[in-house]
């Protein structure tokens, strides 16, 4: 019996592959198969999978026709997926020795369908780790979480480590009853909707605090990643999860998600107006705080803080 699956989505990480799947090849305890999936990538990454593939029975490789994002990657290896569990692993982070047998030993005792664990972040310019503290009010290992627990933590301005960036483990039973799947719509945010959809489906999510997880910082720069098209089709489907789930959302928490909406719109409205004055387009960059004028603070904040980044530098 397989008790894990693990998914790896990569692209252009030739890199950074192979460390990441032997760390899953590492565990211990647990019987596991390794699923990477290649986004189509432009550097080595499918040759570097291939490789892994060839050299350890327990790993499989597969490439999309065409590059769609983390979530039909992660797709994709679900269809394929045969674990009790279903665990994820970017291509650039690590599992931690015997992550994934602590983790099930957990989840099967408590009756949970999702099971989360504590990150150890991860600065490899500055050769530094450090546990996180997640953004989650009270004791995080002492109850089930609940919806509102779990957009509570993940709200700008929450204190602690946004939860949307646990990688959780998944009870596959429950994704295949539920016809789980990622929305291959987003670019950012895919984990945290995934997580939001099975809570409002019934899931029962535990926590379990010692660290397991090795979590490239570099991924957690919000200014390095977000594509204001993509902070919008996010925005758009927090609204569209208030509309779907109206009748088990409590209005605390429809309320917040309409404010992480709002949020991630005026961000989205500030990126794309920073991103117009790089390129030396100084009306594009007022036209799109004029279409939203409540940006205009966070683009403020955003140029003094890449202003400061910039004078510190030199």
């Amino acid at each position: 019996m397989i008790q894990a699956t693990v998914i790896i989505p990569a692209w252009n990480s030739e890199s950074t592959l192979r460390a990441s799947v032997e760390s899953a090849l590492a565990q211990t305890e647990v019987f596991i198969e390794i699923i990477v999936v290649d986004d189509c990538s432009t550097d080595g990454t499918r040759a570097v999978a291939g490789d892994l593939a060839d050299a350890h029975s327990q790993v499989r490789a597969l490439t999309l026709a065409r590059n769609g994002g983390p979530a039909a990657a992660r797709n994709a290896a679900l269809a394929t997926a045969k674990g009790v569990w279903v665990a994820v692993l970017d291509a650039d982070d690590k599992f931690c020795t015997g992550r994934l047998a602590a983790l099930t030993e957990f989840g099967d005792r408590a009756g949970a369908d999702i099971v989360c664990d504590g990150l150890v972040m991860h600065d490899a310019a500055r050769d530094t780790r450090r546990t996180a503290v997640p953004a989650f009010d009270g004791d995080p290992e002492a109850r089930d979480w609940t919806l509102g627990d779990y957009i509570a933590g993940n709200m700008h301005g929450a204190k602690g480590l946004s939860l949307g960036y646990l990688k959780p483990i998944f009870r596959r039973s429950f994704l295949l009853t539920h016809g789980m799947r990622y929305d291959e719509t987003l670019r950012n945010g895919e984990d945290f909707h995934f997580v939001l959809e099975a809570l409002a489906r019934g899931a029962v999510m535990r926590y379990r605090a010692d660290p397991g997880y090795v979590y490239s910082v570099g991924q957690i720069s919000i200014s390095h990643r977000l594509n204001p098209d993509h902070a919008e089709a996010l925005a758009h489907a927090d609204l569209a999860f208030v509309a779907r789930h109206e009748r088990v959302l409590d209005a605390g928490s429809a309320a917040m998600m309409r404010q992480r909406a709002r949020s991630i719109l005026d961000l989205a409205s500030a990126e794309a107006a920073l991103a117009a004055l790089r390129h030396g387009k100084p009306v594009a960059a007022a036209r799109a705080l004029w279409r939203r004028r409540r940006a205009t603070y966070r683009f403020l904040r955003q140029l003094a803080e890449a202003a400061a980044t910039r004078l510190h530098r030199h």
